[in-house]
């Protein structure tokens, strides 16, 4: 059943919305001071204990505030939509600050920073230049394989030393810490409350003897966890203190009793259970702003939130249209944990990317279907206040309510790239492959992007190692040689003179694909296990299920379905053309030599002879046009893909899983890339996500793009990306999203996993590179998170601008 809700705005949200554009946004070190005051006066304690102390001192004395009108409360930084100078992130270079106009922090016209705050940056850089992961990780990169691999920029950006790695630095996020992308328990926290945990752990402390090896690690974990939840107690307490004293001044009635509320709220939860849908909103939020920047993902909140809200409706405690509103509140809670990096790694994450993923829809896990009155609520509340974030993802089954569909397309239609779709036939296949139980494979949730993961019961790292797959196709045409450099970074698979047969080129371009795989899994197993000793996370490891029972930090825990590593292969579609023009060129028709068509990438496409063999690329067929002579080798691509990388072990038992996203890596990794057989030129962006066509090049409608992506055998992978882009002209009646809604549900029935639509013309995108200030609220959605579109690279809006736009036929 639809709720029945009015038509009118809240004043209280528009407002609210307004307060989260800011013109320069400040750079604040408050939290990083606080913490690093505590880690300087605990030197030589467990790393564990270290970090809750640390937390306590920062939750006890980082500034507080309320915002006027606000229902939820607590904030990520000192200061409103301020970006927290991470504690322990890489050394920041003054290059980084004080460099290149428009790039360097103290120049980039989105960011404000004061002398005093760069004065404190230096000041903690200092302590923690030597004391980082990446600073750790250093002594274990060899020269012969892993440390060249790691500045040929594979994994882009370039690594700069040993000691600095990418140079990313970090700034913002939540209030929290730890490397993770996991889907926390929230239904367990909601109903028990913090002080149950506690209660827990102090139980098991007693009962807890010294006859194990694991025995002294699980009495440090568990003081952790009762000294991190005892902090986020008392911080929910202070903004009790805080209303109540705010309350007593307000001379407006309504707002007074809101305050009251806010008080009392805040001195019940998250400490003891829920007892209503406000308290549940509350409480969820206070733990969400103790999670990892970023990456953390919102779980399948119709479902676990679903109870509250049903026995407040029964009740007569709340209406529809307040919880609507709460909805709202909590979409602009979620803009606030803004996150950034350094000048390279911001290009990497264009638009402030995130990743804050809110799972509706699906099936139960006993198999009906999971569709209740916070599934409609929750898309209208994205239909009213339309911001990038959260990210809203519609799992879709067959029997998935036509209504439901259509309100999902209502919200398309306004074009803020939400919700993404996700097939549950074929997550629900991949997880049962993996060993998971039906009842916990249809209950799953996505994570970062859009990787498949069970609640409570599997974790992924936030580092999900996204690869070029076109730089390394580079190296593959250069028998392993680096051209940027003429280093020899891969195997010397041969020249490609030398191969007499497609075949044979085909045998060789998968030993350098296999060769660059198993580093990308080397490096990520590294990150995780330096990143598990010296960032452990009490918090988020107590919020899994039995997790204060197991008494471990998330990545020494072995979970049933193991997700500690995943390789991403990005651009590979650019290879897929590639593959196909040299193929048919080269080897089938025998228009042009190998040795020319190398010489041509080389000059990339310039002269007459050499822009002619470029247009004679561009006319061989490309994947996203229903062609079987390129689809076919996509196929067999993911395919060799999926079943290698499964045969590669990890640090934390299992092998690693492939997945399928690109977050806005294809800026970076086109840079990175030379000329390509395809006919693209040096430089220029890679294709979007995984199943998607490059752009512009699929020229044969839409219902050719899934033909070809359907015909990959998309289980293997934990996810896939599929962006498409529509003019509104092809939303404009409830007929035309019906249409929509079919085409999408036809894809899942042909194996597609997941999908996602750009509603905007390329009228207005033009126009908004012109007229940015016009166009402050255009939201775009870039690869597995939207965007405001102004707030892009130029490289990611042109990409955007470059993808097909279909257009309503008569």
């Amino acid at each position: 059943m639809v709720p029945v809700i009015t038509s009118e705005r809240s004043q209280r949200v528009e407002k609210l919305k307004e307060a989260t554009h800011l013109k320069k946004y400040p750079i604040c070190t408050e939290k990083a001071r606080l913490m690093t005051e505590t880690f300087m006066e605990t030197e030589g304690e467990a790393n564990i204990i270290r970090r809750a102390k640390a937390l306590a001192n920062l939750l006890d004395k980082i500034t507080i505030f309320i915002e006027d009108g606000e229902l939820i409360v607590g904030w990520p930084a000192s200061k409103p939509m301020g970006f927290e100078l991470e504690h322990n992130s890489t050394k920041w270079e003054d290059e980084e600050w004080e460099g290149e106009k428009g790039i360097s922090f103290k120049e980039d016209e989105q960011f404000v920073i004061t002398d005093k705050v760069w004065a404190e940056i230096k000041s903690l850089n200092k302590y923690w230049h030597t004391r980082t992961s990446v600073y750790r990780q250093g002594p274990l990169w060899d020269e012969e394989r892993l440390w060249p691999y790691l500045q040929a920029g594979v994994r882009p950006p370039i690594w700069k030393n040993k000691e600095e790695g990418q140079h990313r630095g970090s700034a913002g996020g939540q209030l929290g810490y730890g490397g993770y992308f996991v889907c926390l328990d929230y239904a367990m926290l909601l109903n028990r409350g913090l002080n149950g945990l506690i209660e827990e752990a102090k139980e098991e402390l007693r009962n807890l003897r010294f006859t194990s090896p694991d025995s002294v690690e699980k009495a440090y974990f568990l003081q952790s966890v009762i000294i991190s939840h005892k902090a986020i107690i008392g911080y929910a307490n202070r903004f009790a203190v805080l209303a109540a004293e705010m309350a007593s001044k307000e001379a407006d009635p309504t707002r007074k009793k809101e305050l009251e509320r806010i008080a009392a709220t805040c001195q019940w939860v998250p400490a003891n259970p829920a007892r209503s849908f406000y308290e549940a909103m509350q409480s969820y939020w206070f733990i969400v702003l103790m999670l990892v920047c970023g990456v953390f993902p919102l779980g399948r909140f119709d479902q676990f939130m679903y109870p509250f809200y049903k026995k407040d409706i029964e009740e007569g405690r709340i209406t529809a249209n307040e919880a609507l509103e709460l909805l709202q509140c909590l979409r602009i809670k979620l803009m606030e944990p803004n996150h950034t990096f350094g000048k390279t790694y911001r290009q990497k994450h264009a638009g402030f990317a995130r990743w804050n993923n809110m799972v509706i829809g699906g099936v139960t896990p006993d198999g009906k279907d999971a569709t209740n009155d916070l599934t409609y609520l929750i898309l209208e509340a994205a239909k009213r206040c339309q911001t990038p974030h959260h990210t809203i993802s519609l799992r879709v089954h067959e029997g998935t309510p036509e209504a439901l569909m259509l309100k999902a397309m209502e919200l398309v239609k306004t074009g803020i790239g939400m919700p993404a779709f996700a097939g549950d036939k074929s997550y629900i296949e991949y997880l049962l492959s993996q060993g998971v139980p039906l009842n916990e494979a249809r209950d799953y949730a996505l994570v970062g992007c859009f990787d498949a993961t069970i609640p409570g019961r599997s974790a992924i790292p936030a580092g999900i190692t996204i690869f070029g797959v076109p730089i390394i196709f580079d190296f593959f045409m250069h028998n392993g040689i680096e051209p940027r450099t003429g280093r020899q970074v891969g195997p010397r698979t041969g020249e490609l003179e030398s191969f007499k047969t497609f075949d044979d080129l085909m045998r060789a371009f998968k030993e350098q694909f296999t060769y660059y795989s198993k580093l990308q899994a080397e490096w990520m197993g590294v990150w995780v296990q330096v990143g598990n000793e010296i960032d452990p996370n009490p918090i988020t490891s107590s919020l899994m299920v039995d997790g204060i029972k197991y008494g471990k930090n998330i990545f020494s825990r072995k979970f049933p379905f193991n997700q500690a590593e995943a390789l991403v292969p990005a651009g590979m579609i650019n290879v897929v053309d590639s593959l196909a023009a040299i193929k048919k060129l080269v080897f089938e028709e025998k228009k042009v030599t190998m040795k020319e068509l190398k010489a041509a990438l080389w000059a990339n496409w310039q002269g007459d002879r050499y822009q002619e063999i470029r247009k004679m690329c561009l006319s061989v067929p490309k994947f996203g046009n229903d062609d079987d002579y390129v689809d076919s080798i996509a196929t067999e691509l993911y395919q060799f893909f999926a079943d290698m990388v499964a045969t590669i072990p990890t640090n934390f038992g299992g092998t690693v899983k492939p997945s399928g996203v690109s977050v806005s890596a294809h800026g970076p990794i086109g840079a990175m890339t030379g000329a390509t057989p395809d006919g693209r030129y040096a430089g220029e962006v890679v294709a979007d996500g995984t199943m998607s066509p490059a752009q512009g090049r699929d020229t044969h409608g839409p219902i050719a793009v899934i033909k070809s992506a359907s015909k990959i055998d998309q289980t293997p992978y934990q996810s896939t990306l599929l962006n498409m882009k529509f003019h509104p002209s092809t939303l404009e009646t409830t007929e035309d999203m019906r249409k929509l809604s079919d085409f999408t549900k036809t894809y899942f029935a042909m194996g597609g996993k997941h999908i996602q639509f750009n509603i905007v013309s390329k009228e207005t995108l033009l126009d908004a590179q012109k007229q940015p200030e016009k166009y402050r609220d255009l939201i775009v959605r870039v690869a597995g998170y939207s965007a405001y579109y102004v707030q892009l690279t130029k490289i990611i809006q042109d990409e955007i601008i470059q993808r097909m736009e279909y257009r309503k036929t008569a």
